[in-house]
């Protein structure tokens, strides 16, 4: 694992939040296996489809699924599940590292009850389970509306992001992962070449190139290009630097380069960004 979590802290977090929403919350590695969960017990639907292996077997690639778009949307999903209740995740990132997830499970609206059933049902008639037993079952799930689920998921949200600020999560110091986010960091304004970095971390650039998509979620050229973009954000909205200043410490010196790359990430040129966001005193 390439993260550690405080899951003595994180217990406290997730018990309040399951006072507040009445939603079941589950952490998940940054391989999508959970790690810790609020209650810990499986509601009686869960468990009756977990019980068998056609169930389980899907409730795992659901999940899977869902970790793997969370992490490529980098965003707070919400979207049914194979068993037809409606679930909501998002990533937990360290220094931009995603590390894990946090989801929220076994959620029915009860906007539409029959529909909804009806829809559960149908997905959930290839396990065996008798309809009488899995409706009663489906019946004693709490119901929570759009609003809730909404607000719940905006909660979702800002603890992912608050994890590391207080250091429920953090990289393992020395992992592979660490190692490469800190070099990154540490030598944005210079060559960061595939070339250089794989040198620098002793590896050859297939192995640069998975590291890169397992811990970012794309190639290795692509994130240092984000995060050099992500880098002069930050300056142009603190500091009074010019922008040739600002390419020389993000390591775009080519300025032209670096006006079209930056109008493309954010949808501004660097003087429009400047206007529009940088802190007035």
């Amino acid at each position: 694992m390439r993260a550690v979590f405080d899951k003595e802290e994180l217990s406290v977090l997730l018990r309040d939040f399951y006072e507040l929403t009445g939603l079941r919350t589950v952490v998940f590695d940054e391989w999508g296996m959970d790690i810790l969960s609020y209650p810990q017990e499986l509601p009686t639907y869960c468990r009756l489809i977990r019980d068998t292996p056609a169930g389980q077997m899907g409730c795992r690639l659901c999940d899977q699924k869902a970790c793997r778009q969370a992490q490529r949307k980098r965003k707070t999903l919400v979207y049914p599940c194979h068993a037809g209740l409606i679930e909501a995740i998002t990533p937990i990132q360290v220094d931009d590292v995603i590390v894990g997830y946090l989801l929220l499970s076994h959620i029915v609206q009860g906007a539409d009850e029959e529909a909804e059933w009806q829809r559960a049902r149908e997905l959930c008639e290839g396990f065996g389970i008798p309809e009488k037993t899995l409706y009663e079952a489906y019946c004693q799930l709490p119901r929570t509306p759009y609003s809730i689920l909404r607000a719940a998921c905006d909660l979702l949200s800002l603890s992912a992001q608050a994890l590391c600020q207080v250091h429920m999560a953090r990289l393992v110091p020395g992992s592979p992962q660490e190692t490469l986010n800190r070099f990154l960091s540490d030598h944005l304004a210079e060559d960061l070449s595939s070339e250089r970095i794989c040198a620098a971390l002793g590896m050859g650039r297939t192995a640069l190139y998975k590291l890169s998509k397992e811990t970012y979620g794309c190639g290795i050229n692509e994130y240092v290009r984000r995060l050099r973009i992500q880098r002069a954000m930050n300056l142009l909205i603190t500091t009074n630097l010019t922008n040739g200043e600002i390419c020389q410490q993000i390591g775009m010196a080519d300025y032209n380069y670096f006006f079209r790359v930056f109008r493309a990430e954010t949808g501004f040129t660097p003087q429009a960004y400047r206007r529009q966001f940088a802190v007035r005193e």
